[in-house]
Order: C-alpha cells, then structure tokens, then sequence
C-alpha cells in the first residue's frame, strides 16, 4: 500500500467585504487627517463572555503578519 500525496489550492476567502462607499468613506476620513501614509487597522480583539470585540484604527505601520487588502 502507498500513499498519494494530493497538491490541494485552496484560495483564502476574503477575510472582510469593503463596499464602495465604505473605501470612499475611508478615503475622506484620512484626507481629513493629512496624512497619506495612513492605512484603516480593523481589528479582533477577544471579548469573554460578550464574545469578540472589534475595531479599526488608522496606522502608519504595516506589520508583517498583516493583511493588505487594497480597494
């Protein structure tokens, strides 16, 4: 008896839908700031027994284990 290893793709699906008007609406926000170096930070946080907390932030800084979805 062998085994077959199967090359299995997967895509990721998309880990957050951003409508038009919600990019749009970002985009004026950071317009508002001044800063082009601005990126939207959304976030999970674990809540307890409210379940998760969630959250965005602007930031300058794109860590490495970060996912970079461009609208």
């Amino acid at each position: 008896m062998s085994a077959v290893a199967e090359n299995i793709q997967t895509e990721m699906p998309v880990p957050l839908v951003f409508s038009d008007s919600a990019a749009a609406k970002v985009a004026d926000l950071i317009a508002e700031e001044g800063n082009p170096d601005l990126k939207l930070r959304v976030f999970v946080q674990g809540g307890g027994c409210s379940g998760f907390q969630y959250g965005f932030t602007f930031d300058e800084i794109t860590n490495d284990d970060d996912t970079v979805m461009t609208k």
